[in-house]
């Protein structure tokens, strides 16, 4: 990404407020510590996002999920966001759900876990769980593998953000269809190619004509 195109994503984010932290809707969950480092500061109620601390979060985070897709691992997407159920219901080894108690412990192994609406319990089940976690709007970097650290609450971040997931999900699956055709070829091997010289083939031509007469 050039300076230019960089400057533009940076006065979006900025425009759309991007950079102000979501303020927790439980009250037993509050800013950790931990989040210090990606903040620039705060300001009466709010907090504000290190934006550029948070590109490279997403950058790393696009990353992954893009290989994780090429190898065919499975990703698990738990939002009560209705967009990630309606851009991934029908896509093989991705899947969605609304967080209820016990069931991040309780679910099958995942490569990969987008965790956002995050409350004091589900943070401490995928914990427990031990999952590559990326943690969108984290209050906490404990133990959050790729810190997604934007305001998702304003339309025009959640809308860029979806798109972002759903376009590197689409160039990972068709990473993933190029390099099955190239291991399929690779087993037919490579064909040697005859060389035919002219001399020759003007004889056979002889041939054939003194034979037809």
């Amino acid at each position: 990404m050039d300076k230019t195109e960089y400057s533009r994503l940076l006065s979006f984010l900025i425009g759309s407020s991007g950079y102000l932290v979501p303020r927790p809707f439980n009250g037993d969950v509050r800013i950790s510590k931990t989040i210090h480092a990606y903040l620039l500061g705060k300001r009466n109620i709010y907090y504000f996002y290190n934006l550029e601390k948070s590109l490279y979060g997403i950058r790393a985070t696009l990353e992954v999920l893009k290989n994780i897709i090429m190898v065919e691992g499975k990703i698990l997407f738990v939002s009560d966001s209705p967009l990630f159920k309606i851009c991934f219901s029908h896509t093989p080894n991705i899947s969605y759900i609304k967080w209820k108690r016990s069931y991040l412990v309780k679910s099958k192994d995942v490569d990969l876990v987008f965790l956002s609406d995050i409350e004091k319990e589900n943070l401490v089940e995928a914990h427990r769980k031990c999952l590559l976690l990326v943690g969108v709007g984290s209050p906490t970097m404990s133990k959050v593998s790729y810190p997604v650290n934007l305001n998702l609450e304003a339309p025009l971040i959640a809308y860029w953000f979806f798109s972002l997931i759903y376009m590197t999900c689409i160039k990972g699956n068709r990473a993933k269809l190029i390099k099955k055709r190239r291991d399929f070829s690779g087993l037919l091997g490579k064909g040697k190619v005859k060389r035919v010289f002219k001399s020759s083939v003007n004889l056979t031509e002889e041939k054939t004509i003194n034979n037809a007469i």
